[in-house]
């Protein structure tokens, strides 16, 4: 199965301008942030991900070809979005391959081996003096369809998205900030797939330091407090939706090399 070179690291900012100075506060300027502030009302997040049932099999595929793959996607799902673990690591492709099939952790790493940011293109990962204060609040989405392929073979597309949204603080006595990740896992087969899927999937922050994601490869909060609230408004939309969605971006917020290199400029 070929995999699907469809995995995009993207940032938003509020005002398009994809690389932003930074803004500090004084500490009475700068209060802090909540759940409930931004809007944020979901289920806190267990030790397990809850996904609503995945849709029924389109014609041309059996139900237990689309579990197999809501399976292997809940469970990818679970350790870029929820492991404690991954959220530190250096290489949280190590934590997600332990999770999956062989042929889908390999195809994953190929594909996310050359990114800007390789943690963040496979797992919601904060610096190394960020900390996630209690547990994240998530939703979910489910994405099916079919396409066929340049030889006219129907191959159908599975994907799962998580709405993650963290309470984090940058040290002990730092107010408390908001960031929200969306991610989308995908899977594609044949209907005589096994579990050799093709891979494919993408992410976007909401909430976070811009230049971070390309110099750090972390999620780090923006002390903007006026600029991440207005950030987050688009981000919680989508979480309350019922649908798959990820808001579409300008080509100067992808987190590529051009990114990066703009990122290096302003910090020189």
């Amino acid at each position: 199965m070929a995999v699907l070179l469809a995995c995009t690291a993207c940032t938003t900012s509020s005002d398009g301008d994809p690389v932003p100075a930074p803004t500090t506060t004084s500490p009475a300027e700068d209060p802090s942030m909540s759940f409930a502030g931004v809007g944020i009302d979901w289920p806190e997040a267990a030790a397990d991900l809850t996904a609503a049932d995945p849709p029924p099999a389109p014609a041309g595929f059996d139900d237990a070809l689309l579990g197999r793959m809501a399976d292997t996607l809940t469970d990818w799902a679970q350790v870029s979005t929820l492991d404690e673990a991954a959220r530190v690591s250096a290489s949280p492709a190590d934590d997600i391959s332990a999770v999956l099939p062989d042929s889908v952790s390999a195809a994953l790493r190929d594909q996310t081996k050359d990114a800007v940011s390789p943690r963040l293109a496979v797992a919601n990962v904060f610096a190394d003096d960020v900390t996630v204060v209690g547990a994240p609040r998530v939703t979910t989405a489910w994405g099916l369809s079919t396409q066929v392929d340049d030889a006219g073979q129907q191959y159908v597309l599975l994907d799962l998205q998580t709405r993650a949204a963290y309470e984090v603080r940058v040290g002990d006595n730092s107010p408390i900030r908001v960031i929200g990740v969306l991610r989308v896992h995908g899977l594609t087969a044949y209907p005589d797939t096994t579990d050799d899927f093709g891979v494919s999937g993408g992410w976007q922050e909401f909430g976070a330091v811009d230049c971070a994601l390309a110099l750090d490869d972390d999620l780090t909060p923006d002390t903007d407090v006026q600029a991440s609230e207005d950030d987050l408004t688009t981000f919680v939309k989508v979480g309350d939706g019922d649908t798959l969605d990820m808001p579409s971006l300008d080509d100067e917020q992808q987190v590529d090399a051009q990114y990066l290199q703009r990122c290096r400029d302003s910090r020189t």
